[in-house]
């Protein structure tokens, strides 16, 4: 898949992505399909590959999705390089983020469930909190008898000192920028404080003191940022994977690019936690081309595939009846979206933003991006997997150039005019998409140079906001569930910073900036979804472009299987059938 930055409320700049080498295909990214209706849980069968592929509105039952059996190994692909990191504090990777969901419980977690039901926070090695003082005061108990899988217990003191360990300097997490809410936390990030002031750990249990009411914090105490690791643990990175012994699984053993093994964790506490060891052992093989998963996967060498697969396989597998039940169509919680700079002419009149809106054919982006088996067009900001998603059909999603000319014409522009657009060139989708976007503005007096860069350059470039790039395409996929994910660090122009900047459209409404605090504060998914629409068909900062899928087969004889919404692949509940 494609790389796909993370929300991060501070504005700091990360990555959370599928590995390069997961996308194959130069037709297309391994990563969408779905409806232009709300999301729902995964489908298991088959069904026409020139349609619209949707998600079902009802969990499969059959199929794969059967429940498995105990015990047993299984064994998982995973591509090169799909290991960032296995320190918590440090990884990002949607694949590793599916391995933090199998070795890692957070204080709160989400349910190993498909659809709605897995994207509410439900207690982890805690209980839900109580919440005090106007929405500041979070007070967690910790579960009885939770223990790691060397004995050790998990306990508040544990979780303060996991806090604390992840604001360490010395790491520099990612993670920080989604907890600097907490009182002191700056300072020892900062390397002024040693001590977190703003969190207490008494007998059974640990509060958190936020500097300010954040209506997303239930969600951020879910991310594996925070998995819980032994005190004593040092303040600088652990790559073997022995810090991860809160789940599930802890890992037995790790050769870097060759294999993970997952054992069960001797102190899983299922009665507090759910029956989540299914398998005896989970063999992690790394270095799985995509284009190899599926014939693999058909022939019973690997159970399933950790990552996207192939397109062509992916088309390929939705058609083929003998894999009926057994294949998967499931939107992700992401967007891919023409970012436009509010800053440079003519871009800065929003009617030139709308023209831009409303020349784009979708579809064609569609087709380039790998067809109905890989993403769905959108015309709004949030994607359809956040709770409470309506569609806004802000934009006709083939395009229309009267209506796009008529609004060049009123923005009173004086065309042809000539602006650059950049994207990446080391993942798949992104260099066509762009070549129809080149096409669809041309008739409304847009002259678009592309440029390409790896992205590792590209993201160096846009991210300066000094730079006044005009337009780019990236995509945007959340860390929790929760819509501030994407307002805060893409489009409140108070986070705008001279270098990582997210905000790459350099958009500063301040009056847009006021509601997307308020809301932060407190919020109902009808006001958040009020906003998209009245930023996307007004100001139009953004051309969203459309919302990846993500297909997952599963190879005969293996049952348990549940794709998550926000971590995908359940690997703890897959199994052998019988």
């Amino acid at each position: 898949m494609t790389s796909t930055s993370n929300g991060q409320p501070s504005g700091t700049r990360a990555w959370r992505q599928w590995a390069i080498a997961a996308s194959i295909a130069l037709v297309a990214l391994a990563a969408g399909c779905g409806s232009t209706s709300s999301s729902s849980p995964s489908t298991s069968g088959s069904g026409s590959s020139t349609q619209q592929t949707t998600s079902s509105t009802v969990t499969p039952t059959g199929g794969a999705a059967a429940p498995a059996k105990t015990g047993g190994t299984i064994t998982i692909g995973l591509p090169a390089g799909a290991i960032d990191h296995l320190e918590p504090t440090l990884w990002y990777y949607a694949t590793t983020w599916e391995i933090a969901n199998t070795t890692c419980v957070p204080m709160l977690t989400f349910a190993p469930k498909s659809g709605a039901a897995g994207v509410t926070p439900v207690a982890g090695v805690a209980n839900l909190p109580k919440v005090t003082d106007g929405g500041k005061v979070y007070t967690f108990t910790m579960k009885p008898g939770i223990e790691f899988a060397n004995g050790q217990p998990i306990t508040g003191q544990v979780m303060a000192y996991t806090f604390t360990r992840m604001f360490s300097p010395k790491l520099a997490s990612p993670g920080d920028g989604f907890f600097n809410v907490i009182k002191g936390a700056p300072a020892v990030i900062a390397g002024k404080a040693t001590s977190v002031s703003g969190i207490k750990a008494t007998g059974n249990t640990i509060t958190f003191t936020l500097t300010a009411p954040t209506a997303s914090f239930l969600y951020r105490m879910t991310l594996p940022f925070a998995c819980p690791v032994p005190l004593g643990t040092p303040d600088k990175a652990v790559e073997n994977g022995t810090a991860l012994l809160s789940g599930p699984y802890y890992v037995k053993s790790y050769t870097p690019q060759q294999s993970i093994v997952l054992v069960r964790n001797p102190h899983w506490n299922s009665a507090e936690l759910g029956n989540l060891q299914t398998s005896d052992q989970i063999n992690l093989q790394i270095g799985v081309d995509a284009s190899q998963a599926a014939s693999l996967i058909r022939a019973g060498q690997l159970a399933t595939y950790g990552a996207p697969m192939a397109p062509t396989d992916a088309l390929q597998a939705i058609d083929d009846p003998t894999v009926k039940g057994r294949v998967f169509v499931d939107p992700l919680p992401a967007t891919t979206y023409l970012w436009i700079n509010n800053t440079v002419p003519p871009l800065n009149n929003p009617k030139v933003r709308q023209a831009i809106n409303t020349a784009i054919n979708r579809l064609a982006i569609q087709r380039v991006w790998g067809g109905p088996s890989q993403g769905v067009p959108t015309e709004q900001i949030l994607p359809p997997t956040m709770p409470g998603y309506v569609k806004a059909n802000n934009y006709p999603v083939a395009g229309d150039v009267a209506a796009a000319k008529a609004l060049m014409k009123a923005a009173g522009v004086t065309t042809p005019v000539s602006l650059t657009l950049r994207t990446l060139s080391d993942q798949p989708g992104y260099a066509q998409v762009a070549q129809v976007i080149q096409a669809d503005l041309a008739p409304i007096g847009i002259k678009v140079n592309i440029t390409t860069a790896p992205d590792s350059v590209n993201g160096g470039v846009i991210s300066v906001p000094k730079n006044h790039v005009p337009m780019g395409i990236n995509t945007w996929t959340q860390d929790y569930p929760y819509p501030d994910d994407f307002f805060n660090p893409l489009l409140d122009g108070n986070n705008i910073t001279s270098t990582g900047n997210n905000n790459y459209a350099s958009y500063n409404n301040p009056t847009v900036n006021k509601q997307i605090e308020s809301l932060d504060t407190k919020a109902t998914s009808e006001q958040w979804n009020a906003l998209d629409k009245q930023i996307i068909s007004g100001d139009a900062p953004w051309a969203p472009l459309l919302n990846p899928t993500r297909v997952t087969l599963f190879a005969s004889g293996i049952c348990g299987a549940i794709i998550q919404p926000v971590y995908l692949v359940e690997f703890a509940t897959l199994g052998k059938c019988s």
